[in-house]
């Protein structure tokens, strides 16, 4: 076997290993970006095919059209603590489990290492909540759902479009079993370029990294905590990680041509941020974030109709898609994109950022940040005034 699909269109999902008779395939990391790629032992192989039929990228995919659109968010505001959104993910889980449903769901370790896991315990879906802009390793938990669903028990998977296909792909006849859940996704820079970015950060702040978090309440934020205290704070265009992430310079190759961004979908429910929500008509906003939710399927309707810790209200597709570029097209390469991936190969990620996007994010940083703490400042003193009064 020569190769399972084009190099530049590989999802590294890792749907090949996990169907592979003889064990004939390892996922190795890209030597130039990380991202996870399936190497074929030829002395194993006997050329039986299954890897190449069963890759997504080769694929052709069933897309359907939405059916209803919701708007929603969790029925109890401290439950929606520690999401992303508007706690969505996070009900669906703990409705699933409450079913006897097994789970699968996005964690970080202490290593910074981002996988899935297959999990029927409720007490998981605190590690599976919140964002993770990296690409993860699927292994195990899609070699767990191989057998799960053999075993004829339901499963609840929750994760990029490509890796919702890849465990369609996995299913391989049991898929009445496999409820999928994609995130509206923005493409998925490797845990090589995470942990080297981590270890910058250490090294610039003489400090060991013991937590990562890439949202807040307020949104996109990159904070990095040692044992004690934030060491670095910065948001969306003050960071380089998440710069070059946004500006599509670290994310995968494959993501550049992704199939599932646009407005159909393959998933039996889509969630991510409801960006722009009262663009088409009026919207009473909560005091917290919004999450959209695409229903796809007959199945998905029927189980989110179950699911009584979410408020919903109806909205149009359409205003999801107008203010969510990720259901319209992939992410545009970079102009900055082999010269990235040129210096850190060479030089590593410090000589890779300042060729790129170092000067920007710091020029805005040294600029916006004094404001906003002023700002913050004032209306602290205004609180405090007020209350001595």
């Amino acid at each position: 076997m020569e190769r399972i699909c084009e190099n530049e269109k590989c999802y590294g999902c890792g749907a090949c290993y996990v169907i592979c008779p003889k064990n004939a395939i390892s996922m190795k990391e890209d030597v130039v970006t990380g991202h996870f790629r399936p190497i074929i032992n030829e002395s194993k192989c006997i050329n039986c095919g299954l890897c190449v039929k069963h890759c997504p990228a080769n694929h052709t995919y069933k897309f359907v059209d939405n059916m209803v659109t919701y708007a929603a968010y969790r029925t109890e505001p401290d439950k929606q603590i520690g999401s992303s959104s508007g706690g969505v993910a996070a009900a669906l889980y703990e409705l699933a489990i409450s079913k006897e449903w097994s789970i699968i769901g996005t964690v970080i370790d202490s290593d910074f290492r981002v996988k899935m896991q297959l999990s029927n315990d409720k007490q998981a879906i605190e590690s599976f909540k919140g964002s993770k802009y990296v690409q993860a390793y699927t292994i195990e938990a899609l070699t767990e759902l191989k057998r799960t669903l053999k075993e004829d028990k339901n499963v609840l998977f929750i994760g990029t479009p490509c890796e919702c296909e890849a465990a369609r792909s996995v299913a391989n006849g049991n898929e009445e079993k496999l409820l999928t859940v994609d995130l509206i996704c923005h493409g998925v820079p490797s845990n090589k370029i995470l942990n080297d970015y981590i270890k910058w950060i250490e090294k610039k702040k003489k400090t060991k990294i013991k937590q990562v978090s890439f949202r807040s309440s307020w949104g996109e934020e990159m904070i990095l905590k040692d044992e004690s205290k934030d060491v670095w704070h910065r948001r969306m265009f003050w960071d380089p990680y998440l710069e070059a992430f946004n500006a599509g310079i670290t994310i995968n190759s494959s993501c550049f041509t992704c199939p599932f961004a646009c407005e159909k979908r393959c998933s039996d429910i889509t969630i991510g941020d409801f960006w722009g929500i009262g663009s088409e008509s009026p919207f009473h906003k909560p005091n917290r974030k919004v999450s959209v939710i695409g229903v796809n399927s007959k199945r998905g309707f029927d189980f989110l109709n179950e699911c009584k810790s979410l408020v919903l209200e109806k909205r149009n597709w359409s205003e999801a898609v107008a203010g969510n570029s990720q259901l319209r097209a992939p992410l545009p390469k970079s102009s900055q994109y082999d010269l990235f991936w040129e210096k850190y190969y060479k030089y590593g990620i410090d000589a890779a950022f300042k060729a790129t996007v170092y000067k920007k994010v710091c020029k805005r940083y040294y600029k916006e940040y004094p404001i906003i703490l002023l700002k913050s400042i004032i209306k602290k003193c205004i609180y405090w005034d007020r209350k001595i009064q």
